[in-house]
């Protein structure tokens, strides 16, 4: 699994004036909850998850990107991409700028199943001018394609 099935063209956001952790924090929850609350990704649940897994330390990579994640009571799990036009301050270890966010959620119980997929997205995605790249890509689709190729480029080396 990678983050390209977890991910779809309608959780993936570009945000102008977001100015916050907790504001980008909730337009990722409004992302992850838009098929509704029936499976338990509830606009309230997935922010208080993100939040209270960032209390823990900090999910921030460096080069501009943070990868949230927490696991909920869900049948699956998901992603969702926001971007940001104006970076945000964040514990990042470089002291830069947050312009790219990943949020994960996954079904608790199977956090462990999904710490692989952790490890590769904070190692494919952390490269230094990916956050620009995306920003320049604008249209959810072809920023959906550039990271499916990261990916396949990375499965096929």
């Amino acid at each position: 699994m990678d983050i390209v099935t977890l991910l779809s063209t309608d959780r993936i956001a570009r945000e102008h004036a977001i100015s916050s952790k907790n504001r980008a924090f909730e337009k990722l929850a409004e992302l992850l909850s838009l098929e509704g609350s029936e499976d338990g990704f509830d606009n309230e649940a997935v922010f208080n998850a993100l939040i209270a897994r960032e209390k823990l330390g900090s999910t921030a990579l460096g080069n501009g990107i943070v990868l949230p994640h927490a696991s909920l009571k869900v049948p699956y799990a998901k992603a969702a991409l926001l971007l940001l036009d104006e970076g945000i301050e964040m514990d990042s270890p470089d002291k830069k700028p947050v312009h790219l966010l990943l949020a994960l959620i996954v079904p608790a119980g199977q956090t462990e199943s999904y710490q692989g997929l952790l490890s590769e997205l904070a190692i494919t995605l952390n490269r230094k001018n990916l956050c620009s790249t995306l920003l320049e890509l604008r249209e959810p689709e072809l920023i959906l394609d550039y990271l499916a190729s990261l990916f396949v480029q990375k499965i096929a080396a």
